[in-house]
C-alpha cells in the first residue's frame, strides 16, 4: 500500500471500526498526521505558544476518529479486540491520579520537603512510579502489536488487507 493510498483509506473509512489494517495502512496514517501536524504546528506560530491553533485544534479532531478506526483495524489484523485500546486510557487515569495526588501533597509543604515528608508520601510516589512504569510496558507492549505482521489469510475480523503473494 502507497502513501496516498493509505490516507485515502483511511478517510474513506472514517469511522469504519470492522475489517482489517495493514501495518502500512497505520503507520502511513500515522506519518501523515504527524507531518500535518507539525506543519499546522509550524504555521500557527505553535513553537512560541505551546499549543495548537485552532487550525491544529481542527486538525486534531477532524483525525481523531480516522486514527481511532485504524488503531482498532490494525489490531484485528493481528487477531486482538478494538477494546485493548482501552489499556492505554486506564493506565493514563490511574498515572493521572497518582500525580494528581502528589502534587497536591507538594503543594501542602510550601516547598518545605525533609526526610519525613519524604516518607510520609512514599506510597504516594511508589504508586506514580508504578503507574509510570506500567504506562512504559504499555506503550512497549502497542509498539510490538501495531510493528507485528498480521495474521495471513482471513481471520475472525475479515480478509487479509493485503493480496496473497503470487505464486513462483
Amino acid at each position: 500500500m502507497n502513501f496516498w493510498t493509505a490516507v485515502k483509506s483511511c478517510f474513506r473509512q472514517y469511522v469504519g471500526f470492522s475489517g482489517r489494517a495493514a501495518r502500512s495502512e497505520y503507520w502511513l496514517w500515522v506519518l501523515f498526521c504527524g507531518v500535518v501536524s507539525a506543519l499546522l504546528h509550524g504555521l500557527e506560530g505553535g513553537a512560541s505558544q505551546g499549543s495548537p491553533g485552532p487550525i491544529g485544534s481542527a486538525w486534531s479532531l477532524a483525525t481523531f476518529l480516522p486514527g481511532l478506526a485504524v488503531s482498532v483495524r490494525r489490531l484485528h489484523d493481528t487477531e486482538r479486540s478494538g477494546w485493548w485500546l482501552a489499556l492505554p486510557l486506564a493506565v493514563m487515569l490511574v498515572l493521572g491520579l497518582a500525580l494528581g495526588a502528589v502534587m497536591v501533597e507538594m503543594q501542602g509543604l510550601s516547598g518545605k520537603v525533609s526526610a519525613e515528608t519524604v516518607a510520609a508520601m512514599s506510597p504516594r510516589l511508589v504508586a506514580l512510579l508504578f503507574a509510570a512504569a506500567a504506562w512504559l510496558v504499555v506503550v512497549a507492549l502497542f509498539l510490538v502489536w501495531f510493528c507485528s505482521r498480521g495474521t495471513a489469510g482471513p481471520n475472525r475480523y475479515g480478509a487479509d488487507p493485503l493480496p496473497a503473494p503470487a505464486a513462483v
